[in-house]
């Protein structure tokens, strides 16, 4: 109940022009949520960050860089493909990182410093800000607001009673909304309609299709195949899913190990894995290979997942790219 007054508090600022807010010279994108993880915020940023550069825009991409060991503003990566580890800044900067390597990274407590640290070394003309629903101190051109449809909103309360990072109300601060992970547009539309966002705006349905397996390299790996038997692990927020994923794209998965979200593998961890999958090879998400240590004892690859708009996108393009184009940068 804390979390949910402060967060209409700083709403309020926020609307009433009240709580210092930072512009950079760019349009600013931002992807979040309410819910407290879980959503596929970072394939989503990835798929944006890649129609974007298809559009011929320059991208950047900010992030906090949650659970990193670092302070300040930290290149990710310059554009030139990572430069920096898990540790130092965060599983999902270096995963996006990994995914874009022609497009700079950074991360900071302050998103408007690392946008300005990044247009000091790199031609950028337009930014992407991942898990920015709640960064309120930068100001954004478009925010996108991103809802689990199997989820939803939980019991629609905020933190601790709830999974709520703020009131359901606060949807209504977002310019679009993006049901995720839906297995079709039907069960999206039902979790949409649960979530008190204007229906005048754009809404859309997405899924997350499995792809392939890839190496620590990024590249495609053949560690294991749809059909093959495999021992699978992660530390997610919601790890049932992953396995779920799995079954869908045809593994055989003869033992799963869950971890924490955003776990810190160490060398025990190592050593049960490699213990309870018994020479299967070992299957995990892109997340988590990005926080594996160099010296794992095992066969080790990630399965790759692609956003896949089954509604909406079209809608949800269009308004980005007006904003993108009518927005005020001074």
């Amino acid at each position: 109940m804390i979390l949910g007054a402060a967060a209409r508090v700083r709403r309020i600022l926020s609307s009433a022009g009240l709580l210092p807010a930072s512009l950079l010279p760019r349009p600013v994108v931002s992807v979040g949520n309410l819910v407290m993880g879980g959503a596929g915020k970072t394939p989503h940023v990835i798929h944006l960050a890649r129609w974007l550069t298809g559009q011929g825009r320059r991208v950047g991409v900010l992030s906090r860089g949650y659970g990193r060991k670092s302070r300040g503003v930290r290149w990710v990566s310059d554009g030139e493909g990572p430069i920096a580890t898990a540790a130092e800044c965060g599983d999902e900067p270096v995963l996006i990182a990994r995914s874009l390597p022609g497009i700079p990274v950074a991360v900071g407590e302050s998103r408007a410093a690392a946008g300005r640290e990044v247009l000091s070394r790199r031609r950028v003309d337009v930014f992407l800000l991942d898990d920015g629903f709640q960064h309120l101190s930068l100001r954004r051109d478009a925010d996108l607001l991103l809802v689990e449809c199997r989820g939803g909103l939980g019991n629609r309360w905020t933190a601790p009673l709830g999974p709520l990072r703020e009131p359901p109300s606060h949807a209504r601060f977002a310019d679009a909304l993006v049901i995720t992970k839906c297995p079709d547009a039907e069960s999206g539309a039902r979790t949409a309609r649960n979530v008190p966002f204007p229906s005048d705006r754009p809404i859309a349905f997405s899924r997350l299709s499995p792809g392939g397996i890839v190496g620590r390299d990024g590249l495609p790996s053949k560690e294991a195949a749809g059909g093959s038997a495999v021992f699978a692990f992660s530390g997610l927020a919601r790890n049932a899913q992953f396995r779920d994923t799995l079954d869908s794209a045809g593994f055989r998965v003869k033992g799963f190990l869950p971890f924490p979200d955003h776990h810190a593998y160490g060398r025990k961890d190592l050593d049960r894995i490699a213990r309870e999958a018994g020479g299967l090879p070992a299957i995990t998400t892109e997340k988590d290979l990005v926080r594996l240590p160099d010296d794992v004892p095992f066969s080790v690859g990630a399965l790759r997942v692609e956003v896949e708009y089954l509604e909406g996108w079209e809608g949800i393009s269009r308004m980005i790219l007006d904003r993108m184009e009518g927005g005020s940068r001074s």
